[in-house]
C-alpha cells in the first residue's frame, strides 16, 4: 500500500482551488502561477518517490530498468490520459460550434503534450486551453527523467536533482539573455523542472532532516514571501518594482519548498490537520479534473454569463459572481469526471499494480 503523507491531498486541493480564484476573483495577481509551482513541487515529490522505489527494486535484482520504466509510464498514462483527452475532446467540440474555434488549428501540440512549446516559441500567446501547459511540463518530466532516475544508482539521486535545478536556472538566465520574455520563460520546462527538482530533493531527504523547516518563524517568512510574490504583478504594472525573472523563480521555489517541507515534517500541526479535513482531501481528489475544466468554464461564463447584469442587479462585484459560478460548476463537473472518467482507470491502475507486486519480477 502506498504511504499516505498527511496534508498533501489537501495542499493539492488548495492549489487547484487557488488557480480557480486566480482566473476569476483575483485576476492580475500571480496566485495562480504560484499554485501551479506548488503543483510541480508536489508532483516532483510524489513521482520521485515512486521512481526511487522502482530503482531500489532494480538494485535488488527484482526488476530491469526498462521493465520498470514501462511500468511507470503505464501507471502514469492510466492516471493522466483519460480525463485529459476526454475534456480536450469536449472542449474542441464546444469551441468549434459555439466559441472561438481556435484550438483545432494547433491540435497536434495538445495531443502530444507540447502546448508549452507552442506558447513559448510559436504563438507567444495564451489561448482558451493553454492553461494545460503545466500538464505538458509534467508529461515531459515523466518521459525524460523517469529513465534517467531509474538508470542512476539511488545514492546519486540527490546530487542529480541538484544538478537539474542548476542547469535549469542557467537555461532560464540564457533564455532571458537571448531576449525571450515572460511568455516564453514561464511555460518552458526549465522553469517547471526547477520546482519538480525541489520536490524530488524533498522526496529523497529523510523526514527527520526536514524538521527545522517546521520552525514557525521560517513558515511565516515563507508565507510573507509568497504573498509578496503573488502581489508582484500589481507592483510591476504600477512601476513600483522590477525583479529579474530568475529571482522570482528562486524565491518562489524556496518559499513553496519551505511550506512543503513544513507540511511533511509536522503531520500533527493545526494547519496540516485542516488540510486533512474531508473537504480539503476531496478537493485534492478531484484537483486534476478541476484544473483542466475550470478555465474554459471561466471564459464561457465571462463571455455569456451576463455577469455585468447580475452585478448591477445584486450590487455584488462581478468578479465575485464569476468566482461563485465557476467554482460551483467546475467542482460539480470535476466530481463527475472523477467518478465517470478517472476512477475506472484508477481502479485498473491499482489492480495492475497489485498484480505486479504479487508476482515475482524478472530482470529485463
Amino acid at each position: 500500500m502506498d504511504k499516505h503523507f498527511s496534508g498533501l491531498d489537501g495542499l493539492r486541493g488548495l492549489a487547484a482551488f487557488m488557480v480557480v480564484v486566480h482566473h476569476t476573483a483575483l485576476k492580475g495577481t500571480d496566485i495562480g502561477g504560484l499554485s501551479v509551482f506548488l503543483f510541480f513541487i508536489l508532483s516532483g515529490f510524489l513521482i520521485t518517490g515512486i521512481l526511487v522505489k522502482l530503482r531500489l527494486k532494480i538494485e535488488a535484482g527484482r526488476m530491469g530498468v526498462w521493465a520498470a520504466t514501462g511500468s511507470f509510464w503505464l501507471q502514469r498514462a492510466l492516471r493522466i490520459f483519460p480525463a485529459y483527452y476526454v475534456w480536450l475532446g469536449l472542449f474542441l467540440f464546444i469551441d468549434h460550434y459555439w466559441y472561438h474555434d481556435e484550438t483545432i488549428v494547433n491540435l497536434g501540440w495538445y495531443l502530444l503534450y507540447l502546448q508549452n512549446f507552442l506558447i513559448a516559441f510559436k504563438t507567444y500567446a495564451w489561448e482558451d486551453f493553454t492553461h494545460t501547459w503545466s500538464l505538458a511540463v509534467e508529461q515531459q518530466y515523466y518521459v525524460f527523467f523517469a529513465p534517467l532516475v531509474l538508470m542512476l544508482a539511488s545514492r546519486w539521486h540527490r546530487r542529480f536533482f541538484v544538478g537539474v535545478i542548476a542547469v535549469c536556472i542557467v537555461a532560464i538566465i540564457s533564455l532571458q539573455a537571448a531576449g525571450y520574455e515572460m511568455v516564453t520563460l514561464y511555460p518552458t520546462p526549465s522553469t517547471g523542472f526547477v520546482f519538480m527538482g525541489c520536490g524530488a530533493i524533498l522526496s529523497v531527504t529523510d523526514r527527520n532532516r526536514l524538521k527545522p523547516f517546521a520552525n514557525p518563524l521560517l513558515v511565516v517568512a515563507a508565507i510573507v514571501l509568497i504573498v509578496a510574490l503573488a502581489s508582484y504583478p500589481v507592483a510591476e504594472r504600477n512601476h513600483i518594482a522590477k525583479v529579474p525573472y530568475v529571482l522570482l523563480v528562486v524565491g518562489s521555489a524556496a518559499s513553496l519548498s519551505v511550506i512543503m517541507a513544513a507540511t511533511l515534517a509536522s503531520p500533527t500541526a493545526f494547519a496540516v490537520r485542516v488540510l486533512e479535513t474531508s473537504p480539503m482531501r476531496y478537493l485534492g481528489r478531484i484537483s486534476y479534473a478541476l484544473y483542466i475544466i475550470h478555465l474554459p468554464i471561466a471564459l464561457w461564463v465571462e463571455d455569456f454569463g451576463g455577469l455585468a447584469e447580475m452585478s448591477e442587479a445584486t450590487h455584488i462585484p462581478a468578479d465575485l459572481i464569476h468566482f461563485a459560478i465557476v467554482s460551483v460548476v467546475s467542482v460539480a463537473l470535476a466530481s463527475l469526471s472523477y467518478v465517470v472518467v478517472e476512477k475506472p482507470f484508477l481502479d485498473l491502475k491499482a489492480r495492475l499494480k497489485a498484480s505486479t507486486t504479487a508476482r515475482p519480477e524478472v530482470a529485463a
